[in-house]
């Protein structure tokens, strides 16, 4: 079952808008969300600190990723809540090994709608669809 990672993804997505927004340390700022939200579900912690862990590995090549799949749009010019759904969407279908990658569009894509509403949920959507990541040859790290 993978309902830990639904809540894990909007986890990540809080702590990442939140350290896009301060600048301050993304691993303070994670176990201090942790701590306040009582997160003691184990896997979810896990796959929590692992979308962050992961896109920190990797984020100068996800942000030109996300800017390479803007049209007519600047990547600096995203909002905190599309730039870091964009980010974090990126990250899990290009970097982690997602055995559905429907289920998490469809996550970032609801988290969108909940955090800024259904019109910036159609932009996220027309942005990964670009990714076609379903055909699995346009995936650069498939065994990460």
């Amino acid at each position: 079952m993978t309902l830990y990672k639904t809540k894990a993804r909007e986890d990540a997505f809080l702590v990442i808008y939140q350290w896009d927004i301060k600048g301050e340390n993304i691993e303070e700022i994670t176990e201090e969300y942790i701590a306040m939200n009582n997160i003691k579900h184990g896997e979810r912690r896990r796959y929590l600190r692992k979308l962050l862990r992961t896109y920190f590995e990797h984020a100068e090549e996800v942000d030109k990723q996300i800017a390479d799949h803007l049209e007519g749009w600047d990547f600096d010019r995203l909002g905190y809540i599309e730039r870091n759904i964009l980010r974090l969407a990126f990250t899990e279908l290009l970097y982690i090994k997602v055995k559905y990658p429907l289920l998490a569009i469809s996550d970032y894509l609801k988290i969108t709608a909940k955090y800024a509403g259904k019109k910036p949920a159609k932009f996220i959507n027309g942005v990964i669809s670009k990714l076609n990541i379903l055909n699995t040859s346009s995936n650069p790290t498939e065994n990460v």
